[in-house]
């Protein structure tokens, strides 16, 4: 039969649901999507990639493409069969040439077609081009179709996928939507169905009856002073004082405390009494209120020296660590497909957990529901001794007051390596019963829960290692690491020992918390690498992350990142006190020319009090401080502030030598300016620790910020 040809026929996309194909759907001859992808170097029946030398011939003609003739073909054969007409014939070339052309590297500088996806480039053998330079197919200059087919294809349904993704957030540039189902926030369309439950099922089957020996205790937390916040419009903002451990409401408009009736909630704020280093949101299904872990440390353990004459203790007593739990309730909800709106009640500190192991560094939530289980969740916390523990965290549903327990033995402890000075610096769930840790050798190691056993530990870096994070729920076998100085890099745990990649610029980095897993874009969120102080959030795509994508700049040093769970929408904190939000996913498709825009959704600043303890409050009270809070700003657009600056100072230059020359179009002034603005330096408790959306469908608008000056700000971020 004849070859089947496909040039010149555009697919269709359409909005029908995708089907989960079997092995027996190669059977039906209806399924255009059944169909096997062609092998890499074997020949295909496809018109769009068969090779000719009359094909060849034509493409050198009109796409002057000088990989068109195969590595054992010449422009001078003349020899061809057709399987209809017959016998073979031979007919003179079409055109010789009198010189050869110079082939190009094809690393270097391949044609974007749809022949480059499969295409693997060779190695570059120039010598002036060193070993750090990406060569495969994806380049710089790729755009929107490029890009999407290259990246997420070329399986049909993959590109698929992000197409109806990027369709469903294109009209929303800043927030998401409050609403779910085909114009709103959606749960994961990368993994089979069912492999939600699944996971449920295996986790409940993991932790049901696993527990830590605790006991109720009385409360130990140390005592400080209140903050005093001004909240509310810019020009009319009221005084409103918080102590450790108590929470307000807030109204959604202006961001003060004056709730009355029908007012629309916005969010809540609360005082943790300390500086929160790690925050995290339960997952739950169908509850009624949302539970936010807190792991603060006192204040004395990052005080900065502000008088000499005040004497500074020489050892602080750094063995006692906590862990607060705070409930939040939910409102009613709006509509059949409407998220859950924030209710008028204040959060509520249910259970606050203390441990001798040393401050708690970091923590995180085993990423499946376990309400079967008779639990609000499994936690993992990093302590300052250097391990890492699994705790467990009973039902928090009635609880009517503060509860206090002092936990003497967990589920599980990790991290005994019997190395010499070998600690653990940062963790990651892969799934309900593997762990992940970094250690400060630069080495990942990874481990079975039950039965508690070290699985495997193999070199990734060679120094400290400042973040890791995993592809759960779609790609729980790639890992990104990033060290305090080198590459961030990327490594499959199927292969470990020679599967890993990086993104080849060096760089030092000190910033905690900036590194995270997007499952709607498939890829980390990460700092980008510079030589100044980093302001940028680059993308990297799991399959080409040694090609970082630009997605959201701030006008001061990044602190921490956090990408939702059901939306592409990113959050970055900076050491300013401001939060920007945008659709990293419609930054990534950008069109040539379109402008985007990011948000400032709040700015945080504090001041300290005096040392005297001169400072008071309206009432006459001691505080540790002031602190003002502001919202509402309009869009900003998303880029450099510095790229922009550039920009209008080459422009005035060029006026200014058009001028010289007597040419035309130099009649706005010149004025001498510098580039690069002054740098600002911020007090250290003005700074955004932690940034974290909320992961369960019914509450992806709700998203959490931690100040270094103890105040924690949950805000429903969702647009009617």
């Amino acid at each position: 039969m004849p070859p089947r040809r496909t040039r010149g026929i555009r697919k269709k996309y359409n909005h029908d649901p995708l089907a989960i194909l079997d092995d027996n759907s190669n059977s039906d001859p209806n399924n255009s999507t059944s169909d096997p992808l062609p092998a890499a170097g074997s020949p295909s029946s496809d018109g769009d990639f068969t090779h000719s030398p009359a094909a060849a011939n034509n493409a050198s003609e009109d796409d002057d493409d000088d990989d068109a003739l195969p590595s054992n073909a010449s422009a001078d054969d003349g020899v061809h069969s057709d399987p209809d007409s017959g016998p073979t014939t031979t007919k003179p070339p079409a055109r010789t040439r009198l010189k050869p052309r110079r082939l190009r590297n094809a690393g270097a500088g391949m044609v974007q077609s749809r022949k480059s996806s499969h295409h693997i480039p060779t190695y570059p053998h120039e010598t002036r081009v060193v070993t750090r330079v990406y060569a495969g197919p994806l380049r710089r200059y790729a755009r929107y179709t490029a890009l999407r087919d290259i990246m997420y294809g070329p399986e049909y349904h993959r590109i698929r996928i992000v197409w109806d993704l990027d369709n469903r957030f294109r009209d929303w540039a800043l927030l998401p939507p409050r609403r779910r189902g085909a114009n709103g926030v959606t749960r994961t369309p990368w993994v089979p169905r069912g492999f939600e439950r699944g996971e449920e099922g295996r986790g409940v089957a993991v932790w049901e009856g696993r527990r830590g020996e605790t006991d109720e205790t009385g409360e130990r937390l140390p005592g400080v002073e209140g903050v005093v916040a001004l909240m509310g419009p810019w020009e009319g903002q009221e005084e409103v004082r918080f102590e450790r451990g108590e929470g307000r409401a807030l109204e959604a408009k202006t961001g003060g405390t004056v709730v009355g009736e029908g007012d629309k909630m916005g969010g809540w704020m609360f005082d943790v009494g300390g500086i929160p280093l790690a925050m995290a949101w339960a997952p739950s299904k169908g509850k009624e209120a949302q539970v936010l872990a807190v792991a603060a440390v006192p204040f004395s353990d990052q005080e900065p020296v502000r008088n000499q004459s005040v004497p500074v203790p020489e050892k602080l007593d750094t063995e006692a660590g906590w862990v607060q739990f705070w409930r939040i309730k939910r409102g009613k909800v709006e509509g059949e497909k409407g998220l859950a709106l924030p209710d008028s009640s204040p959060p509520q500190l249910a259970t606050v957990k203390f441990f001798t192991w040393g401050r708690p560094k970091r923590l995180e939530w085993c990423p499946v529901p376990l309400d079967a289980a008779g639990l609000c969740g499994v936690l993992a916390v990093l302590f300052g001794d250097g391990r890492a523990r699994v705790l467990d965290v009973g039902s928090m549903d009635d609880v009517a007051e503060t509860l206090y327990e002092q936990v003497h033995a967990p589920i599980v402890t990790l991290g005994n390596l019997n190395a010499y000075n070998v600690s653990v610096t940062c963790l990651t769930w892969v799934n309900v019963n593997r762990l992940a840790l970094g250690h400060s050798d630069g080495s990942i190691t990874l481990w079975s829960l039950r039965p508690p056993k070290l699985l495997k530990r193999f070199g990734t870096h060679n120094n400290y290692l400042i973040d890791i994070c995993s592809g759960y729920p779609s790609n729980p076998f790639l890992l990104a690491s990033v060290p305090v100085g080198g590459c961030a890099t990327v490594t499959d745990l199927t292969l470990p020992s020679a599967e890993s990649t990086y993104f080849p610029v060096p760089a030092i980095n000190f910033q905690p918390h900036a590194l995270c897993w997007s499952e709607q874009m498939q890829g980390f969120m990460a700092l980008y690498p510079s030589s100044t102080p980093t302001t940028t959030v680059a993308f990297l795509h799991h399959r080409f992350p040694c090609q970082a994508r630009s997605i959201i700049t701030g006008p001061n040093a990044a602190t921490c990142v956090s990408a939702g769970a059901t939306h592409p929408y990113v959050l970055v904190g900076s050491a300013d006190g401001s939060v920007y939000a945008c659709n990293a996913l419609h930054k990534l498709f950008k069109q040539k020319g379109e402008v985007l825009k990011k948000v400032r959704v709040m700015e945080h600043e504090y001041r300290p009090a005096e040392d005297d303890g001169s400072s008071r409050d309206e009432d006459g009270g001691p505080v540790r401080g002031f602190v003002r809070v502001l919202q509402g700003f309009l869009p900003e657009a998303n880029d450099d502030p510095r790229t922009e600056k550039r920009k209008e100072v080459d422009r005035k230059r060029k006026l200014a030598r058009k001028k010289k020359r007597g040419g035309r179009g130099a009649e706005e002034p010149v004025e001498e300016e510098e580039v690069g603005s002054r740098a600002v330096t911020h007090e250290p408790l003005t700074r955004v620790t932690n940034v974290a959306w909320n992961p369960n469908l019914e509450f992806s608008c709700w998203a959490a910020f931690s100040m270094a000056s103890g105040l924690v700000r949950v805000m429903d971020l969702g647009i009617d």
